[in-house]
């Protein structure tokens, strides 16, 4: 039985620009990662500047919509290229600081993260007292409502008990303060003065550090090519 093998030219090529990579010396397979590794780097930072993902889809919004900054702004900052001594075919991307590593971890996967009141105070500081005495806010106003808020009103005709009206918005605004206005938020809520004594934070999913098998294809052909032109003419 004759069977024949059909191959791809490109797949030849490439399989061949391969063999030659590893018949690199250690110094150049560490300057070809290098390029790599610097390109990669480069396509992230550009990921998030379009705010797309790796696949080239728009990023998942914000929770808050009134927030119109852009995501993910502080990752590409400090972001470094490590091509391992004790292992000439290996480089990573990563962060030169280790917590805003984590953070990008979280951020790409939507890893979850619990706060604590005194974190949330170490993070963004302490509120000022005189915050409190202002007046509550329209998001307060929103939520009391929400939550089935109702004031007690005299009756405008006849005896009787009070009756409790739904008020609007505008006048929670107007008659609370905000401190006022939280305190029966977590009354409601957790019946309790103190509110949540902890809670998670969980972010929609946005990967912006890597690349589709298309893309990587593309790449590491590229680079394989670059690496080799500089080889053949040394």
């Amino acid at each position: 039985m004759d069977v024949r093998v059909r191959q791809n030219k490109r797949e030849v090529l490439r399989l061949m620009d391969q063999l030659e990579v590893l018949s690199m010396s250690v110094p150049e397979r560490r300057r070809l990662l290098a390029d790599i590794g610097n390109q990669t780097r480069k396509k992230a930072r550009e990921n998030i500047r379009y705010q797309k993902t790796v696949s080239g889809e728009s990023m998942a919004p914000r929770a808050n919509s009134r927030h119109k900054k852009k995501l993910l702004k502080k990752m590409g900052k400090g972001m470094a290229v490590t091509v391992w001594k004790d292992n000439s075919h290996r480089a990573t991307v990563s962060w030169k600081n280790p917590g805003r590593g984590q953070l990008a971890f979280k951020q790409a996967n939507g890893v979850g993260d619990t706060w604590t009141p005194q974190r949330a105070a170490k993070v963004y500081g302490p509120k000022s007292r005189n915050d409190y005495k202002k007046p509550a806010t329209q998001a307060q106003a929103r939520s009391l409502n929400k939550e089935g808020y109702r004031r007690r009103v005299a009756r405008k005709r006849g005896k009787g008990k009070a009756v409790l009206k739904r008020v609007p918005a505008k006048w929670i605004m107007d008659n609370m303060s905000k401190g006022q206005a939280g305190l029966i938020l977590r009354l409601m809520r957790f019946k309790t003065r103190h509110g949540k004594q902890s809670w998670e934070v969980k972010p929609a999913p946005r990967p912006f550090l890597g690349a589709t098998p298309e893309d990587a294809d593309a790449f590491l052909t590229q680079m394989a090519e670059d690496g080799l032109k500089r080889v053949r003419r040394a």
